[in-house]
């Protein structure tokens, strides 16, 4: 009975193991045929934890139990395949999950032993390694819940070397240290002591993701943002040339007019390829003029039905860099929105101006489906890669804050509504 019960419980560590490190591997990094490899490698562990049934409590033990850490790294590589940061990360990671799991099971049965051990050898040998399980499965669920989840569909993250490297001497310090006091305090409280420091450590270093992953969005924000700056401070170039060679060809086609060199037609159609070009939108504000020529010629190319009305005047206090990234965050969205619609639903409006202390800017696109909003009251981004997505109307909603101000996000009537809404700044 009692090696059927080392046996159970070895196969439970490994599984337990195995499976939380595959959980936090990206599903495209599973290897061809991962069904039937991962189906060997439960097989394998089975005859493992049947050989070694006999070691426990014996010397033997801590060899088994390397052996079977060791199994199970190659069962995660065998039917994965990823970066050597990202696989270790997920590895001690499935080992934490495992490590606390084991704790939580073994609490209980450590602070009321009575309670198992008077229930007979026959129940304890299927009551130790079932509790194990239960702990293990109800804890992967849980973590995957609030965690686990989000690293798993983010197949871009791969943790910093230095990040790895404190998670590795810290986690080792530590466990090297309650195993040295072991002895020195009693079953229950060892137990909880580890099973708690395991949970706290994958909650830091999951945090600690979630601010690196912050940091990059802010960081690419800022590239954006810093491209787009470029891109429109070139294209106000190009505008205000295009405008003195425009001028200066209507003056001429006015004295061919006068000579009757070329039809009234020819001279027609000159005169409004010249209008194309130096009719461009004037709202008073050099920046937002470019930022909406530019969304206009846009909207033209992409045959979306645009209207826009913007006293930019209102706008001189702000930052070049926040109009940019502001404007054309807006158009952006909405553009790339409407592009996907039927030609007679692209409609856009963009709208602005100073109404008593307060200048309020919409942009307003026609919707044919729902927007969820999320709890920061930005719209949710309907790409499956929320990590790479989203960033728009969030730095929409960070500029906003930056001038005093707040962003609204709504879809009401078929429309969907970005209204910012700026307190005036004195001259």
């Amino acid at each position: 009975m009692l090696s059927t019960g080392n046996f159970l419980l070895y196969l439970v560590f490994m599984n337990v193991q195995a499976a939380a490190m595959i959980a936090y591997a990206n599903p495209e990094s599973r290897r061809s045929r991962f069904r039937l490899r991962y189906g060997l490698c439960v097989l394998l562990s089975a005859a493992f934890s049947f050989l070694t049934r006999g070691v426990w409590d014996r010397p033997l033990q801590f060899l088994a139990t390397t052996a079977m850490f060791l199994l199970t790294i190659a069962w995660y590589r065998f039917c994965c395949k990823d970066r050597p940061l990202r696989s270790a990360y997920n590895i001690f990671s499935g080992f934490l999950i495992r490590l606390a799991a084991s704790s939580l099971a073994n609490f209980p049965l450590y602070l009321f032993p009575e309670a198992t051990m008077g229930m007979g050898t026959g129940a304890n040998w299927l009551l130790i390694p079932f509790t194990h399980l239960l702990c293990g499965v109800l804890l992967l669920l849980l973590l995957d819940a609030f965690m686990i989840r989000e690293i798993r569909n983010n197949r871009d993250f791969v943790p910093g070397f230095s990040q790895f490297l404190v998670m590795m001497l810290l986690v080792s310090s530590l466990l090297a240290y309650l195993g040295y006091t072991k002895n020195s305090v009693s079953q229950p409280v060892f137990f909880a002591i580890r099973g708690g420091f395991c949970l706290l450590m994958l909650t830091v270093f999951y945090q600690a993701w979630k601010q690196a992953c912050v940091l990059a969005q802010h960081a690419l924000e800022k590239r954006i943002d810093e491209e787009k700056l470029r891109y429109y401070t070139d294209l106000g170039d190009v505008i205000q040339a295009m405008n003195i060679k425009a001028h200066d060809l209507r003056h001429q086609i006015r004295a061919l007019e006068a000579g009757s060199i070329v039809t009234d037609s020819v001279i027609t159609d000159l005169e409004g390829a010249v209008t194309n070009y130096e009719d461009y939108i004037q709202t008073g504000n050099p920046t937002v003029d470019v930022l909406l020529t530019d969304a206009a010629l846009r909207c033209k190319r992409e045959e979306i039905d645009a209207d826009f009305r913007v006293d930019g005047t209102c706008l001189s206090f702000m930052e070049a860099s926040d109009l940019n990234a502001l404007f054309g965050n807006a158009v952006d969205n909405a553009i790339e929105y409407l592009k996907t619609l039927p030609e007679e639903d692209r409609l856009f409006w963009v709208s602005g101006g100073r109404t008593g202390d307060f200048i309020r800017l919409r942009f307003e696109n026609r919707l044919t489906g729902l927007v969820q909003i999320s709890e920061s009251g930005t719209p949710k981004t309907t790409k499956p890669d929320t990590l790479s997505h989203g960033y728009g109307t969030q730095s929409i909603l960070t500029i906003a804050r930056k001038y005093g101000g707040h962003a609204v996000f709504t879809s009401e009537d078929g429309v969907f509504t970005v209204c910012v809404i700026l307190p005036v700044k004195p001259s």
